[in-house]
């Protein structure tokens, strides 16, 4: 955060001005701000939210009178937007429409009481709404505190006053919803509405569906959202939405996690700002996810969405970046066959991945300069020793193109008894087919050389062959 001086800013704003007179452009926002208490020179910040961040968009300075401005060329979209002010405060609008004013008073306890506008009509119905729910919550307030000293008779009627309130409180969302129905303050009230559950219907035999809940919640969890109303994705609410719902809601499997983004880009396929965000949003969060499986979500993401042309926004050199990405990680995804290597081991004979034959094989790629695989190989090593009667092998596939450092440290760590090997001809480019990066890298493979497992240390192994047995026998 920074402040600019009085005088740079006047220079700047002259020069601002100045090209608009050049250009004979109107600002694209306008906004005056007068804000009571508020000492001269003051900076306040404008800024807007973007899904579940926040972004500076622009900074004034308070004059002699508490007035601040902001105004410019740049086009900026409805949405929630707010000011930074001294101390800290936070005061959110809408910015509907792109020119109005609005005043505070910096001394009040709650901005929201102060707060008033004009040639704002969504803003003023927006805290005309705060307005009157914040004196609703005093009043209840003050009946809760009577209520601890209150005799029976008057805790019926504290309790008679309180469910009035309620009516009072629910009339008035169910007016204003009425009243403003193109208001994005709707929006964020119908998004933020939870859903009535009703009671679970019993089977015939009078029994009650304990997951019937849970499957009405989960299917109708949208049903208030507008995934059609573009300016949601500039308020915090839809994203926090949207990820409560993956969170609690959603089997944390790839197939599961890829239905259910299908949906919700299905949804918001004719707002243009929402899909490009959460087709974005997921790309990123699973092409980057350190969990094992996930990256079979960014890869139908680049197939069904980058590489059908639906990512209007994408440039060529981005889809062709994806393209790559998603050919490299598509081979290589739990249920698909590893690719076949052969490369020569330690005498120099031809040794096939396809030829090993074992109940599981451990696919390790390794380099003997490299100081992690220094302490992972002897680990992994001894693991090995101790399990290979439980029908494990190691194809030990060495990435360096040299023999001396590789078979001084097999000599060096004693490891000679599972297969070592290395592209000593130079026949495949492993690095590409297995995206190898870094070592070390393990992938474990079945009997079919079917990838079940990848990219896990070899403490891990032991855990995820218990799991994975177990999964077999539910199946």
């Amino acid at each position: 955060m920074y402040k600019l001086s009085l005088l740079s800013l006047l220079l700047i704003l002259s020069s601002i001005s100045a090209s608009w007179g050049a250009s004979g452009n109107p600002p694209a926002y306008d906004i005056k701000v007068h804000i009571k208490g508020i000492k001269q020179a003051d900076t306040v910040y404008l800024a807007r939210y973007y899904a579940d961040k926040r972004y500076y968009q622009d900074t004034a300075l308070a004059d002699a009178k508490g007035m601040v401005s902001f105004s410019d060329t740049t086009q900026l979209k409805e949405g929630m937007y707010f000011l930074l002010l001294p101390g800290q405060k936070i005061f959110d609008f809408i910015l509907s429409p792109k020119s109005f004013s609005m005043s505070l008073n910096m001394a009040d306890d709650n901005l929201v009481k102060g707060a008033s506008f004009k040639n704002s009509p969504d803003n003023t119905a927006f805290y005309d709404y705060q307005k009157f729910f914040i004196r609703q919550k005093e009043k209840a307030d003050s009946l809760n505190a009577l209520m601890k000293s209150a005799s029976e008779k008057q805790k019926e009627s504290i309790t008679s006053q309180l469910l009035a309130i309620d009516s009072t409180m629910l009339n008035y969302i169910q007016t204003f919803l009425k009243n403003n129905p193109k208001s994005l303050f709707t929006s964020i009230l119908n998004t933020t509405k939870d859903i009535d559950v009703p009671p679970a219907p019993k089977r015939s035999d009078g029994s009650i569906d304990s997951t019937w809940q849970y499957h009405y919640y989960k299917k109708h969890y949208f049903d208030n959202v507008n995934f059609n109303d573009d300016r949601l994705i500039r308020t915090p609410v839809l994203v926090s939405k949207v990820d409560n719902y993956f969170k609690n809601l959603v089997v944390q499997r790839p197939d599961s996690i890829i239905k259910e983004i299908d949906m919700i880009l299905a949804k918001c396929a004719n707002a243009k700002d929402l899909f490009e965000y959460f087709v974005r949003d997921y790309t990123y969060k699973y092409e980057t996810s350190q969990v094992m499986g996930m990256d079979a979500v960014f890869v139908h993401l680049g197939k069904e969405y980058y590489l059908k042309g639906k990512c209007f926004w994408a440039s060529p050199e981005t889809v062709k970046k994806i393209k790559e990405r998603v050919e490299i990680l598509d081979p290589l995804l739990l249920g698909k066959k590893a690719p076949n290597l052969y490369m020569t081991d330690t005498t120099g004979t031809y040794r096939y991945l396809y030829d090993v034959k074992a109940k599981y094989t451990i696919l390790f790629f390794w380099d003997s300069q490299c100081g992690h695989c220094q302490q992972e190989t002897p680990k992994l090593y001894e693991w090995w020793l101790k399990n290979r009667s439980k029908g494990i092998q190691v194809y030990a596939a060495n990435i360096e193109r040299k023999d001396e450092e590789w078979l001084k440290f097999i000599r060096a760590k004693n490891i000679r008894e599972w297969l070592n090997v290395r592209d000593s001809k130079t026949h495949t480019d492993f690095k590409i087919t297995y995206d190898i990066y870094a070592t070390p890298v393990l992938y474990v493979l079945d009997q079919n050389k079917i990838i079940i497992a990848k990219r896990i240390g070899y403490e891990n192994i032991d855990d995820f062959i218990v799991q994975y047995e177990k999964s077999l026998k539910t199946k």
